[in-house]
């Protein structure tokens, strides 16, 4: 196999130290195994956009010699993109989500036609009244059903670019919920059982006809031919999703690998801005050396079992 791993932050602001320690993660699970590692921008959420934020996230990176074999980069190569103030490099691209919404909407539209997609045409009141159910009997919404009752078959026979246009501002759903119990796999967690009838149809296609994250990373990881997708703690609950629709949409689960959270000072919660200074950014304008933030971030949450305690160059951890 060759090993390819991605970073994939949102320009939403500064490069936090848990986001920067998975980051570094990703990096070292691909050099250590001669795979390739690349950074991609997901920016589909425009109403938290900040341009100038990833310009900056990435200097903090190449600031820390964190620079990518692939994707967005700040080094003159490749395609220059005048609203970010960067470089795209690959055979992969765009790199950049918000250019890539036709090829969502492309896969949005094969998801309808196999039927593991359907259109959700509920009001807000709706959506309200049935969270207040899902409150009162302990029971997951079946969006499915309470569509299906609504609007009959035209929640899967509308096509894409039909429903883009109609004013209900239908959101498109992917189906998930059924009579099934899917084993899944972690390679740092190991296995875990998950009963699909307790969750949620999630959204894959917003009615503004950006993609949700599910269904950008169902298709920019298999199409950018993503090996491993290392990311926090906090998503392991979207494991059983993410597993089940790349079985069925591409017919093989992808390797995931969910770091254990960076506790804070108390040491029974997650670490948040309480806890003190989260910003990378800071500790370099203080002096701090970037080998020395390197090795701090890459001991943090594990221990090598051996009394070494310096890896100035994040080469050196393939030794």
């Amino acid at each position: 196999m060759t090993y390819k791993t991605r970073f994939a932050p949102s320009p939403t602001g500064y490069l936090h130290l848990g986001s920067a320690r998975t980051t570094l993660f990703t990096v070292l699970f691909s050099k250590t195994n001669e795979g390739t590692w690349f950074i991609r921008i997901e920016d589909t959420d425009q109403n938290r956009l900040i341009p100038d934020a990833f310009v900056n996230l990435m200097s903090v990176l190449e600031d820390l010699g964190l620079v990518a074999d692939e994707g967005v980069t700040l080094e003159r190569r490749g395609e220059f993109d005048s609203f970010y103030s960067l470089y795209q490099d690959g055979d992969y691209g765009p790199y950049i989500q918000s250019q890539r919404k036709g090829i969502h909407q492309q896969h949005a539209q094969k998801l309808l036609d196999r039927g593991l997609a359907y259109w959700d045409f509920l009001s807000s009141e709706e959506r309200s009244t049935l969270q207040e159910l899902k409150q009162a009997t302990k029971q997951p919404i079946n969006y499915y059903k309470n569509n299906l009752e609504k609007c009959g078959s035209q929640i899967t026979s509308l096509s894409v670019a039909d429903a883009l246009q109609d004013s209900r501002k239908p959101a498109l759903r992917f189906r998930l919920q059924r009579d099934t119990k899917l084993v899944t796999n972690d390679l740092l967690m190991g296995s875990s059982e998950f009963d699909l009838n307790l969750e949620e149809d999630p959204i894959f296609l917003k009615s503004d006809g950006f993609p949700s994250y599910h269904l950008a990373h169902l298709v920019d990881d298999h199409l950018m031919q993503t090996t491993h997708v290392i990311r926090g703690q906090e998503w392991y609950p979207s494991l059983p999703l993410h597993t089940q629709m790349y079985i069925d949409y591409w017919g093989a689960a992808l390797n995931y690998i969910h770091l254990p959270y960076i506790l804070g000072e108390q040491g029974n919660k997650k670490m948040s801005k309480r806890d003190g200074n989260v910003n990378i950014q800071d500790y370099l304008d203080q002096g701090y050396l970037p080998e020395a933030i390197i090795n701090y971030l890459a001991f943090l949450g594990w221990n090598p079992g051996t009394e070494k305690e310096l890896y100035l160059d994040v080469t050196n951890f393939r030794n």
